[in-house]
């Protein structure tokens, strides 16, 4: 039998204006198959990029990481006791807004890093910079020009042009002629050969602090893309550019344009080698300069790199970074993919480090394959997130969908994660328990995938039930027969459930919007609708039919008192463009409201959503609390550590996680303020053994008691008239935390009940 105690813990609500700020990050902790995540909330990793940068100037490198999925930057902080990496999420704001890529390099030698990225914000491919500044504790970076380009630029038929990077690929940015200023090694557009541009800052006269370029070489190291292996064409002279050894009048056809470079002496004979990775390879190769610093000529190529231990081989599209990453002289060696589109996407980050027995050359060898993504919530791609007491235990779990590329029978195989909650009221703790809940990986045959969890009351009879969209537009149903309060059992799954189609990407959600007790279907999709007026929304709505205990839907979104134009919700970056959209509706006490999630990777908040059916809801907030997490951001709602205010997880593009506090009380739109000094004009009593609370008043007055769970619904009312004493029985409820709001007049207070 339950237990009851109540904790005066909140007292009374002020009920301000909408006015939000920034949401901070929160720790909770989570383990995955029997350890506890360091980086669990890191948001994943797809195609992340690295650079050492000292941080906190404390002498020690440091790391960046940059996700060209999303344009998501991540800083990371060395602890020299323990050798580990921690994230530190106080950098990030100093750094500008990055695109494409970034590489981290100290041009004028003054002992502060600076900043090399893509300068396609500016619409050419090219290099931007930004020249970094370090004042008491403080990052700041100003963006460079470049004869009045803010891109570096070169000489041209008389003219400059854009020193050219393509926008798919990395260059090496390094003195590559050891005269002390930084120089380019980067694949000119044709995409078969590497141009070497020379910095003449040293030959000019100006020293170490300028950026003024010419073309040196116009395939440095002689070498020609082969166009039917991850492998070069050497060339035979040192003097004459790669025919790839052809006779005649036959050209070679450059094959794509994509392509990284990174230089480093790995033989310590005063040149540099070079690793290129291909838009279309699994591999890194290797090659290794005959002549000098001066002339580069191309002599070998491992192209299985490296073939003295564990090969590269990761589909598809890699690059190479030199980081330090421990306490040893040597740099180690980091392979990551590289590309924006569908490729490995759990295990895209390969650790390799120098061979400490052995002596001459850099020899790597494997470490770690998933290097700091180990440590973190990583489901693939596209995650979605949904919270609800999966256990029965009155905690909030989290069932997390996701897809992973894979080169086997089908190249998406999505599943959902269970996250049981493990930890006490107060303070959650993750913990994995199923990688695959429910089986759903099995339903890729059909072909499916992108997945999107959501849990309601969907036939108004008091248990929680699933539904789950997916790529095709169509929905998932999982009935709950358990008893409420116990875990959930579901019956076997309904596919396409009621026939509901929207088109591409459904993203669904459960609530009662009209009221009448039984749970409505506002499903999200990519593309979006129109009506006689234009465009009109990306949310759907399906109005339930039925009655308590059989839901019953009409699948035409266009037929009333369904709506295609539900709220009049776009989610447009560019008119035209298909666009994922992910909405996210919570209770609060003036009603519901719905955080929407979308492409851009911010959040819109919405209020009076019940409205939508047959109106416009308002937008409350724009890009709510400042989150960005990147692209396809994929919000969840719920009070994880029982205090009445809402937590946020979101998805992403990348397959992770982020976390947050909220503003949002459960069951109220305000802005939590409580007022402690306040004296109430009654007293609780829990009466143990019988789940009974018995409220009393000081005064002859008159008023409401309301008894709210988590979820937002109410369990429990009653009336009381000049002072009469109450009782709530809560007896036969769940385990866990209800909300009791007493309303007196204009006063409203607040009271966080626990049955245990």
């Amino acid at each position: 039998m339950n237990t009851l105690r109540y904790n005066v813990l909140i007292t009374v609500w002020l009920i301000l204006s909408c006015t939000l700020s920034a949401q901070e990050r929160i720790e909770v902790p989570v383990t995955i198959d029997g350890k506890e995540l360091g980086m669990d909330w890191n948001g994943g990793f797809n195609a992340p990029q690295f650079s050492n940068i000292d941080l906190n100037r404390d002498g020690i490198k440091d790391l960046i990481s940059f996700d060209r999925q999303g344009d998501m930057l991540r800083t990371y902080l060395r602890m020299p006791a323990t050798g580990q990496w921690v994230i530190d999420w106080s950098y990030i704001p100093f750094f500008p807004p990055l695109v494409d890529w970034v590489l981290v390099a100290d041009f004028d030698k003054d002992g502060i890093e600076d900043l090399f990225t893509s300068s396609s914000a500016s619409g050419v491919a090219g290099i931007g910079v930004y020249k970094g500044a370090y004042d008491n504790g403080v990052w700041s970076f100003t963006r460079l020009m470049d004869r009045g380009r803010p891109y570096l630029q070169v000489p041209s038929g008389g003219d400059l042009t854009n020193l050219y990077t393509s926008w798919e690929d990395i260059p090496a940015i390094i003195d590559v002629d050891n005269d002390g200023d930084l120089d380019v090694l980067a694949f000119e557009p044709g995409g078969g050969f590497i141009a070497y541009y020379g910095n003449q800052s040293i030959e000019n006269g100006w020293g170490k602090d300028s950026l003024r370029f010419i073309i040196k070489d116009v395939c440095w190291g002689k070498i020609l893309e082969n166009e039917f292996s991850e492998t070069v064409y050497l060339s035979d002279d040192p003097d004459i550019c790669s025919d790839a050894n052809l006779v005649g009048e036959e050209v070679i056809v450059p094959r794509h344009a994509g392509s990284t470079v990174m230089a480093l002496d790995v033989d310590f004979d005063g040149d540099k080698d070079a690793f290129l990775g291909d838009i279309s390879s699994d591999r890194i190769v290797f090659l290794l300069n005959g002549l000098n610093a001066q002339q580069a000529w191309i002599v070998d190529q491992d192209g299985h790199f490296p073939s003295t231990n564990t090969p590269v081989d990761m589909p598809i599209f890699v690059g190479s970074y030199s980081v330090e990453l421990d306490d040893d002289p040597e740099p180690e060696f980091l392979a990551a993919i590289n590309s924006r589109t569908l490729t490995e996407d759990r295990v895209s980050v390969w650790r390799y480090d120098d061979d400490p027995f052995t002596d001459g050359p850099y020899s790597y060898q494997l470490k770690e394959k998933g290097f700091l993504q180990n440590d973190m919530i990583d489901l693939g791609s596209f995650s979605r997130p949904a919270l609800t007491d999966v256990t029965g235990d009155g905690l909030i779990d989290a069932v997390v969908a996701g897809y992973q590329y894979t080169e086997e029978s089908f190249t998406r195989l999505p599943y959902l994660w269970l996250f049981e909650n493990q930890g006490t009221p107060s303070q959650p703790h993750f913990v994995r328990t199923d990688d695959d809940y429910l089986g759903m990986s099995a339903y890729a045959t059909q072909p499916t995938f992108d997945y999107s969890p959501a849990f309601g009351d969907i036939d108004g009879n008091g248990t929680i039930d699933l539904v789950v969209g997916d790529q095709n537009g169509k929905l998932f149903f999982y009935k709950n027969t358990a008893q409420k309060g116990d875990p959930m059992v579901f019956q076997p799954v309904v596919y396409p459930y009621m026939n509901i189609a929207v088109g591409v990407s459904a993203t669904p959600q459960i609530e009662d919007i009209n009221g009448d007790g039984l749970g409505d279907l506002v499903v999200g999709e990519r593309t979006g609708n129109a009506d006689n007026n234009g465009r009109c929304s990306n949310l759907n709505y399906f109005e339930n039919r039925g009655t308590t205990g059989s839901a019953m839907f009409n699948p035409d979104a266009t037929l009333a008192p369904n709506s295609q134009c539900f709220g009049r919700v776009l989610f447009d970056l560019q008119i035209g463009l298909p666009q994922y959209s992910a909405p996210s509706i919570f209770r609060t006490d003036h009603g519901l409201m719905m955080l929407a999630g979308g492409d851009p990777g911010k959040l819109n908040l919405y209020s009076n959503v019940e409205q939508g059916k047959t109106s416009a809801i308002p937008l409350v907030e724009s890009e709510y609390g400042s989150i960005d997490v990147g692209i396809r951001s994929a919000p969840a709602l719920g009070d994880l550590n029982h205090d009445g205010i809402y937590e946020l997880l979101v998805g992403n593009q990348r397959g992770g996680l982020e976390i947050f506090s909220t503003n949002l009380i459960v069951g109220y739109t305000a802005v939590a303020e409580p007022s402690p000094t306040v004296e109430k004009p009654y007293h609780i009593y829990g009466t143990i053994g019988n789940g009974i609370i018995d409220v009393t008043w000081k005064d002859a007055i008159n008023g409401t008691i309301a008894v709210f769970d988590m979820l937002g619904r109410k369990v429990n009312s009653s009336v009381f008239e000049n002072g009469s004493n109450t009782r709530i029985e809560l007896e036969g409820h769940s385990i866990g935390v209800y909300l009791m709001e007493i309303k007196i007049g204009n006063n409203r207070y607040v009271e966080k009940i626990m049955v245990e």
